[in-house]
């Protein structure tokens, strides 16, 4: 059997990385690295099953989701997203993709929300929690002693160090700048492993990054949550919130976290989230290492080049150059709601103005 690591080549965000990283350290080998947004493309060097564990968030490019014919995958640790380039709808999972996810269930969601949307479309899956719970701690991590914030903003950075005066506070971030996209995926595992690292050894971590507080949990690393009060709240971090103490940024501005940040609590176990998910990920290991496929089923390679992968091609770019037009669309939107919210704050102050100086006039007068 030959195995693939699924990973995001293009992402901005280190969480993704992470995702894949800990996916992939229950692979016993890597033979293909396989672009998340372009698995429907994806061709083996021949016509052969190549083994994925499929974790992770799905999709930036929701139209290219199935999977190729060529992937055996395995769905655990899975979210699915709204499509993100055309309608905001999960109109995507349509009749073709609930047939296939029904043959590869039953699907580990790693939170409720999806494995809801998926059971209302008959299609079997139960919440598995998140990958990277599974993250081993490695060896001789000395303590830094540093308050790590990832992803904060400047006003509690701030308030942070002055809660914490004499602190050691460094201020990351896991938005990756444009040369730091799309390297060779070692360059990119030892930058995360150093990340990681950093993360085991400190005092305490906040931040409003999922993918950076559930690590540390599984690191067993003391991590404060800054939670936005919205839907993304309850979809990605409820199921986990019992974990972790979680504020909202204004909550902390108000001191309501002093607590947590003087004297930073040890680390809940998730273990009993984390034991299932490694269980079931070496049990499917072990499951394909022993078995012999039948590939007398998977169409030709030249056949699908041709058939599926060409003459998508023009559909591809097409709907890549809408979904540019509707990004530079929205821009534009908010920047126009910007000004156009400074004209109004600017034409209340002129009325302001004036109905002081028409009340001037009249007590003169």
């Amino acid at each position: 059997m030959k195995y693939g690591l699924i990973y995001y080549r293009d992402t901005h965000n280190l969480g993704d990385d992470i995702l894949s990283y800990a996916g992939k350290r229950f692979l016993p080998k890597v033979d293909y690295y396989i672009d998340r947004e372009h698995m429907d493309v994806f061709l083996p060097d021949e016509r052969e099953y190549v083994a994925v564990i499929a974790n992770g968030w799905y999709l930036h490019y929701n139209y290219t989701f199935q999977p190729s014919p060529y992937l055996h995958p395995f769905f655990i640790g899975t979210h699915f997203s709204k499509d993100q380039m055309i309608l905001n709808d999960y109109s995507y999972l349509d009749a073709s993709l609930i047939r296939y996810l029904q043959q590869h269930g039953p699907i580990g969601c790693r939170d409720e929300h999806t494995a809801d949307l998926l059971k209302e479309r008959q299609i079997p899956s139960y919440f598995s929690g998140c990958m990277t719970l599974t993250l081993p701690k490695f060896p001789d991590i000395m303590p830094n002693h540093k308050v790590v914030l990832v992803d904060v903003s400047d006003e509690l950075t701030q308030h942070i160090k002055t809660t914490l005066p004499g602190k050691d506070i460094l201020s990351i971030t896991h938005r990756l700048k444009e040369s730091e996209v799309s390297l060779d995926w070692n360059v990119r595992e030892e930058r995360l492993e150093e990340y990681l690292k950093l993360y085991q050894g400190a005092d305490l971590v906040v931040t409003t990054r999922l993918h950076c507080a559930l690590p540390c949990l599984a690191l067993g690393t003391p991590v404060l949550f800054v939670r936005k009060l919205n839907e993304d709240f309850h979809v990605r971090i409820e199921p986990f919130a019992k974990y972790l103490p979680t504020f909202t940024q204004e909550e902390i501005l108000q001191h309501k976290a002093d607590a947590v940040l003087l004297n930073p609590p040890v680390a809940k176990s998730v273990e009993e989230l984390a034991f299932p998910l490694i269980q079931k990920c070496t049990q499917f290991i072990n499951t394909v290492e022993k078995t012999c496929p039948d590939v007398s089923t998977l169409p030709d390679l030249a056949l699908y080049q041709s058939l599926y992968i060409d003459r998508t091609q023009y559909m591809r770019f097409a709907i890549d150059s809408l979904f540019s037009i509707r990004c530079a669309l929205q821009n534009q939107i908010m920047q126009d709601s910007k000004e156009m919210e400074k004209t109004i704050s600017l034409c209340n102050t002129v009325l302001d103005e004036n109905e002081r100086l028409r009340k001037r006039l009249q007590e003169l007068s």
